[in-house]
């Protein structure tokens, strides 16, 4: 009897090949002692047909398929490398007891086409009788962006890096896409956690005796840091031609791609440093989805592989590769294991490892888990299961049930790490639970490499742990790792320390690095020292931080050299910087260019500008894209946009008045004046609760605007105490309006003078009424009140000139205490507001009652009126040198009376009320509805009426 098949589908594979080809052992043994051959005899080939060997290398069976597709005529298809592969890999057996480490195995430079998948990290399926470790490979949807990308980057060298969640086949799709692509390059794989300038020097000799190489890096988070994988060993095995194929978990990919970005609005804002990992901004991503398409699924039912058929069963719920990988029955079996009848302590070692991964710790060793595990047995439920022994629960967390994978893996002596798809599936939850504090510390504690504490301090940066996050970063930033050097920076600006942020910027700048540079410029900008700013951004930029180039673009635009800042402009977009796009998507927008707006606010938004998206978002509420408008703001509010959050709120507070397409323009307009005449608050409802909710949000961000506008929306509903209290804070704040709500003319409380009068005069009193007119003192003291008004605002027109006002100005005159939306006038508006003082002044001295005759002159009128009625309170013994000799009258001084009876109207005061703001526009709804005139500074010396136009000709006092 023979001896018993070990790779029985194999040999038949074989033997049926060589049947079909006509040929004998013989012939195909002679033809193989050709050059570049390897040798097979009639020895070797008859055990292949057996099954009781099988090749001992890829070349070997290489070898065979060669010959018989010389020799014979049976088609290409009957000698298909992938599915000789396939047999050829499903017959290797298990492995040797004790297998040399996997990159002692590989890293000498061997070819592609002979190297074990198992090997190089390609996780194997369920056990099964009659298949090998792997199954057949399925084509996926991506291969083809794979294989063209991975051609690309075979050209001039390049990273290939193919994305995706934990066990949807990252690992087997690479692998099978670098055999098609490159099987007679030499493959390099570097062990991880080492260095890889060995391998720079291995490329560099493979590509001197005219070799290609491919570096192969699954799972690519171990191979980035500091003496690992950085910029600049990237930079010298790109230059040698050299193809990186890697792997990543998508949640190790945005762990490590934080989307942090500056502004070009030119306002002093620091820019945000970009903190992602440079190797990763210079790879060609390919995403891999978990869950299989229609068409993947499709050619899975023409394979015989019983695992991938039942696999197929469950692809509602899971991936095809998912489920061969046995991911969703290990996650089954821990988050199972704490009931009654399960390992409830294995379950606490296993949710330890899996919430210190979570943490950016790991691999982790068997004390540390045993320490924190206790924690996740606290709970009532789990000291009822009477947890098992700790040596039988490890025992059960290390097991591997399904001869694929264990919950706890083993990563050395006495280290483990969890299962990377417990860490995937947990983190996705839409229920996650935090990682317990604990947890947190016992990290921060433990980590003792520098990667180690990049990797816990990133974790605690990421949920807004700063004091954590320091803790982990600073020793490695002392020690000189430029990474970390930036998180601390970034974490103090966030901490609003900037002066010690700035010294870690300085660090940056002496390493050479030029992020901490712009900053630096940005420093030296918002203190006003424009050349050390300029100094700063041109180093920068001269260190290729092409970033700089808008800072600069912004700097020569406020110098007027236009010419340069285009150039720099021109730059920054030429090198994508998410800046160029929003100031060129600004510049359309204001052309009503829409479509182009919208290009350019998109790839602004797509690179993680924050601005951009908001902006984007308003370009689709101007072309009627109401949906996705409010969903983009969402977005952006997501992200930290605060201007999103307030506009959230906007639309929360009015809703349904933003969408044109709800109710015609005129039943709008009738709802808005029936809701400004109504003396009943609106209901505080949903609505107005969620507007609320993202003012504050916004306030919490540091948005002064949504002050403004909370207090708006407590007006409207008639929260008195809540709107001043907001309005209060936003004016400490510096915003102008609410600065100037508390600015409103006003008249002090002054008593009347109790004046003696005869009977005669009481009987002249009650009978017919005359006509209306302030008193002889009451015109004399209104007439020097005018004259004090415009003689005080020219004289601060003399320091102020053609600056605008602010909310912490303090000029002389009246400017600064007139509505905020004057501040921005220049020189010559402002003497006509001085000529509107002494018209009104002149009018009574030459016996005309002060009736303003425009806007300008109604405001002159209420600010006179103020300074009047301080008069008569505050020094009577002034207000008795202007009216010497003038008879006294019971209404003298009657000045609720002039401000009544004096003014056609007091619209010009709407411009004080924050929640009026608008007004002033014709063309907005508000302007509309309250039919006012002339409230636009543009036209507040325009008169009221033609036939009493003032002569143009009257020159200017001052």
């Amino acid at each position: 009897m023979g001896r018993e098949a070990r790779y029985s589908e194999f040999g038949a594979a074989v033997r049926q090949l060589i049947s079909d080809s006509g040929l004998t052992l013989d012939r195909i043994a002679e033809a193989s002692r050709r050059p570049r051959r390897t040798r097979l005899t009639r020895t070797t080939l008859s055990s292949w047909q057996t099954g009781q060997n099988r090749p001992h290398s890829w070349a070997a069976l290489e070898t065979l398929l060669s010959i018989v597709g010389e020799l014979s005529g049976l088609p290409p298809a009957r000698l298909g490398r992938q599915r000789w592969r396939v047999l050829y890999t499903n017959g290797a057996g298990p492995p040797a007891p004790t297998p040399p480490p996997i990159a002692a195995q590989v890293s000498g430079g061997s070819l592609v086409q002979d190297a074990d998948p198992v090997l190089l990290g390609v996780r194997q399926a369920r056990r099964s009788a009659e298949h090998g470790p792997l199954p057949p490979y399925v084509e996926r949807d991506a291969d083809r962006e794979i294989d063209s990308t991975l051609a690309a980057a075979a050209v001039s060298g390049g990273l290939v890096l193919i994305r995706g969640d934990s066990t949807a086949g990252k690992t087997r799709t690479a692998f099978e896409a670098m055999l098609r692509v490159l099987p007679d390059a030499r493959l390099l794989y570097p062990a991880r956690g080492g260095s890889l300038y060995a391998e720079v020097e291995k490329a560099q000799d493979l590509v001197r005796r005219g070799h290609r190489c491919v570096v192969w890096l699954d799972d690519l988070e171990h191979y980035l840091g500091p003496s690992l994988l950085d910029e600049a060993v990237l930079r010298q095995l790109v230059g040698l031609g050299v193809v990186l194929l890697a792997t990543m978990r998508l949640s190790e990919y945005h762990h490590r791609t934080p989307r942090l970005t500056g502004t070009a609005r030119g306002d002093g804002s620091y820019t945000r440093i970009d903190l992602s990992d440079p190797v990763l901004k210079a790879a060609r991503v390919v995403d891999l989805p978990r869950r299989w398409s229609a068409g993947e699924r499709a050619r899975t039912e023409t394979q015989t592989d019983p695992r991938l058929r039942e696999a197929l069963r469950y692809h509602d719920r899971y991936g095809v590769a998912e489920y061969v990988s046995a991911g969703p029955p290990l996650w089954d079996r821990w988050r199972n294991a704490r009931y009654l009848g399960g390992s409830p302590r294995g379950h606490a070692l296993v949710a330890a490892a899996v919430d210190l991964a979570r943490a950016g710790l790991g691999p982790v060793s068997t004390e540390l888990i045993t320490s924190l595990h206790t924690a996740y047995l606290a709970d009532e439920e789990s000291a009822m299961l009477s947890p098992e022994p700790l040596d039988k629960a490890l025992a059960w967390a290390s097991q591997d049930p399904l001869g694929v994978s264990r919950l706890l893996m083993p990563a050395g002596q006495d280290l483990w790490r969890p299962f990377e798809y417990l860490v995937d599936m947990l983190t996705q939850l839409p229920d996650a639970p935090p990682v317990p504090e604990a947890v947190r510390e016992a990290a921060v504690q433990h980590a003792r490499t520098v990667n180690e504490r990049f990797s816990v301090g990133v974790s605690c940066y990421r949920v807004d742990r700063h004091d954590l996050a320091l803790r982990a970063l600073v020793p490695p930033a002392e020690g000189g790792h430029v990474d970390s050097m930036r998180y601390v920076a970034s974490i103090l600006l966030d901490m609003k320390k900037e002066a010690r942020a700035a010294t870690w910027w300085h660090r940056l700048a002496k390493t050479g690095d030029p992020h901490g540079m712009v900053n630096l410029g940005v420093r030296h900008a918002r203190k006003g020292r424009e050349k050390k700013a300029e100094k700063w951004w041109r180093r920068a930029f001269d260190a290729g931080q092409v970033e700089a180039a808008a800072k600069l673009a912004h700097l020569y635009e406020e110098r007027g050299d236009s010419e340069e800042a285009e150039r720099l402009w021109n730059i920054a977009l030429d090198a994508e910087v998410p800046d160029a796009y929003f100031r060129f998507g600004l510049e359309a927008y204001e052309r009503e260019e829409h479509e182009e707006a919208e290009r350019f606010y998109r790839e602004g938004a797509r690179r993680g500008h924050h601005e951009s998206l908001t902006n984007l978002a308003q370009v689709y509420l101007t072309r009627g894209r109401y949906d996705e408008a409010e969903e983009l703001y969402h977005m952006a509010a997501e992200a930290g946009d605060c201007v999103a959050m307030r506009t959230l709120g906007s639309l929360s507070a009015w809703q349904g008045r933003i969408r044109p397409s709800d109710e015609s323009r005129e039943g709008r307009m009738r709802r808005l004046a029936e809701a400004a005449t109504s003396v009943e608050p609106p209901v505080w409802d949903t609505a107005a609760a969620k507007a609320e909710e993202w003012y504050q949000r916004a306030v919490d961000h540091g948005d002064v605007l949504s002050l403004r506008l909370l207090g708006n929306l407590y007006h409207r509903h008639h929260k008195y105490g809540k709107t001043d209290s907001c309005y209060r804070r936003a004016a400490r704040l510096g915003d102008p309006a609410s600065t100037a709500y508390f600015n409103e003319p006003g008249l002090a409380l002054a008593e009347q003078p109790d004046v003696p009068c005869s009977s005669d005069e009481r009987d002249a009193y009650d009978g017919d009424p005359e006509p209306w007119a302030p008193t002889p003192r009451t015109l004399r003291v209104l007439e020097a009140a005018l004259d004090i008004e415009a003689d005080m605002a020219a004289e601060g027109l003399e320091d102020l000139q053609d600056q605008p006002v602010t909310a912490d100005s303090c000029t002389a005159g009246c400017f600064d205490t007139l509505p905020a939306q004057t501040w921005n006038q220049d020189r010559a508006w402002r003497r006509q507001l001085i000529r509107a003082f002494d018209d009104l002044s002149d009018d009574i001295r030459k016996g005309r009652l002060p009736h303003p005759r425009s806007t300008g002159e109604e405001m002159a009128l209420h600010v006179a009126l103020e300074q009047a009625s301080g008069l008569t309170t505050d020094d009577p013994q002034l207000v008795g040198e202007f009216t010497e000799g003038l008879p006294e009258h019971p209404e003298d001084y009657d000045w609720s009376a002039c401000k009544d009876l004096l003014f056609e109207d007091h619209d010009v005061l709407w411009l004080y009320w924050p929640w009026m703001e608008g007004i002033e526009d014709p063309d907005s709804d508000a302007h509309q509805v309250m039919r006012a005139a002339n409230l636009h500074p543009d036209d507040w010396f325009r008169p009221f009426r033609d036939d009493r136009r003032r002569d143009p000709d009257r020159g200017f006092r001052h």
